[in-house]
């Protein structure tokens, strides 16, 4: 059991480098922009759906005209709100540690699953800067698809590590000149 309370399943001789977990703020409306315009578009969905209520009721014309901007109103409802309550949802269940040997990432929309890969396996990282203390850390892999570990919020540490492995590993493949 870490210090923050959360179990991280560790084998024999493994010790726990960092864990942490995503800003909540910052995870959960880092697609504001998707947001905003489905509210834009709820917004004017909505006022034709409304006219074409009002256009068959005053002016008899038919009923299945409200039909049309139906699906735009639910597809603006689902990139709006409902992904931002599930990004909210979600983030609940987001943990990351890093050991001497793996990353763990605790992750899921309603279940948490964990995954965990050989640090060997990290070929790069790039970084999406938010701020000065608050990154997004994209993992390239040897042999799995990208990891994104979302709005690590002080990532100098896990950074650090990173560093260091990386860089144990260059001394390592490195040929030894007589």
């Amino acid at each position: 059991m870490s210090g923050l309370g959360w179990d991280w399943p560790l084998e024999d001789e493994e010790s726990l480098l960092w864990q942490g977990r995503p800003a909540p703020r910052c995870y959960i409306w880092r697609n504001w922009k998707l947001a905003l315009a489905a509210t834009i578009l709820f917004l004017a969905a909505s006022f034709w759906w409304i006219l074409a209520y009002q256009l068959m009721l005053d002016e008899g014309y038919p009923w299945w005209l409200q039909l049309i901007p139906l699906p735009l109103v639910f597809l603006s409802i689902w990139f709006g709100p409902i992904r931002i309550l599930l990004a909210r949802i979600r983030w609940e269940k987001v943990f990351y540690a890093l050991t001497d040997r793996r990353m763990i990432i605790r992750d899921g929309q309603f279940s948490a699953e964990m995954t965990s890969f050989a640090l060997d396996e990290i070929d790069a990282w790039k970084q999406k800067k938010y701020s000065d203390q608050l990154v997004s850390i994209r993992l390239e892999m040897k042999n799995h698809p990208p990891v994104i570990l979302f709005c690590l919020e002080q990532p100098q540490n896990l950074l650090g590590h990173l560093q260091r492995d990386a860089l144990k590993e260059q001394i390592g493949d490195e040929p030894e000149s007589v």
